[in-house]
């Protein structure tokens, strides 16, 4: 713990840019299943650009995945550095509480810049939502039999948004991605992410209905998977991930609906072992 809170001293020696997103973390307490899924106004082109340490993509910088253990979401203030988001994944991997690890990450001068998701497999949740974040900023817990979920979002439309997307996936069927799937959607269909829409640059060349973000991703991960030493580079059941840079003409500009698109064609394939990396579209992937 020492260990960790040195580390978080060491953090806001470098500037950290605003971002404005929403996710869905979700775990099955019966099958050790993770899920993070997310989207948001950011277009791919800025993620390379992050300094000191360039992302690959929204979920490189925002998911922590823990299979079998936990998931969290780190996002609106982006800590680039990426030590918010190692030491929530030390910390869920060492079994600390939810509650605990915002406790931990509060010794971050930036704290008020940012929002946590944070979801283990004992059913814990904790979330933190900054001072500085705009007015519709919040996170909403709740749980289905297995299922325990928590939606958070910045920036958005409206509080509504988050609302609609919790009373979704307590109404959806199927599973644990079913649910996340519609969580989703239903924060998109409430107006998403604030700053975007079909006229808002870039424009992928195909059909745009109602669009509230530029990128949006779900990875799904099982309780056997492979974690690697990063927060998010592991080995993980399926990674289908959408960006404005390879939007097709046949799937639509809203990354949300394409999103179900490649998560529809995914499961009538046979939900096999799936992954987007490391080359655009769906690719398959042995794991």
């Amino acid at each position: 713990m020492k260990r960790a809170l040195l580390a978080l001293c060491m953090v806001l020696a470098t500037h950290s840019s605003a971002w404005a997103t929403w996710s869905v973390i979700a775990i099955d307490k019966e099958t050790g299943q993770v899920i993070i899924a997310s989207a948001t106004c950011v277009a791919q082109a800025g993620f390379p650009r992050r300094q000191p340490l360039p992302a690959r993509d929204l979920m490189d910088l925002q998911a922590v995945i823990v299979p079998g253990v936990g998931v969290a979401a780190c996002q609106a203030g982006a800590d680039n550095t990426h030590q918010n988001q190692m030491t929530v994944f030390e910390e869920l991997r060492k079994g600390t509480d939810p509650a605990k690890i915002i406790e931990i990450l509060h010794m971050d001068p930036d704290i008020e810049r940012r929002q946590f998701g944070i979801l283990d497999m004992q059913g814990r949740s904790a979330g933190h939502n900054g001072k500085n974040n705009s007015t519709a900023s919040l996170f909403v817990p709740g749980r289905v039999g297995n299922y325990y979920y928590q939606v958070q979002g910045n920036t958005l439309f409206s509080d509504q948004v988050m609302y609609e997307a919790a009373l979704a996936f307590t109404r959806a069927r199927g599973t644990l991605a079913d649910h996340v799937m519609a969580a989703m959607e239903a924060a998109d269909a409430r107006g998403g992410d604030k700053r975007c829409n079909c006229e808002t640059e870039p424009r992928p060349n195909a059909p745009c209905d109602g669009k509230t973000a530029h990128v949006a991703y779900i990875v799904i991960a099982n309780k056997g998977d492979v974690t690697e030493k990063s927060h998010n580079q592991g080995k993980y059941y399926a990674y289908i991930r959408v960006t404005d840079e390879d939007i097709k003409p046949s799937e639509n500009a809203n990354p949300v609906k394409t999103l179900r698109m490649r998560y529809d064609a995914w499961k009538k394939a046979g939900s096999k072992p799936f992954s987007t990396l490391p080359t655009v579209g769906l690719t398959r992937t042995n794991q």
